[in-house]
């Protein structure tokens, strides 16, 4: 499995556990199905909105990424 596919895991893993504020939930659950299907990459997250790379990060480091 590639690296954008298990962040995408991992983001939904977060928010399936109340890890990720509600308000950006929509956000991150857009960005997860992006990354899995292949149409955004790692590179691609960087400058985003503070909170969604709050947890992008929190992810990258539950994955050791």
């Amino acid at each position: 499995m590639n690296q954008e596919k298990l962040l995408a895991d991992e983001l939904s893993k977060m928010i399936e556990e109340d890890q990720i504020p509600l308000s950006i939930t929509e956000d991150i659950h857009e960005i997860s199905g992006s990354l899995r299907s292949g149409n955004m990459s790692l590179n691609d997250l960087k400058g985003k909105d503070e909170f969604i790379e709050k947890a992008i990060n929190e992810a990258k480091s539950r994955l050791h990424m």
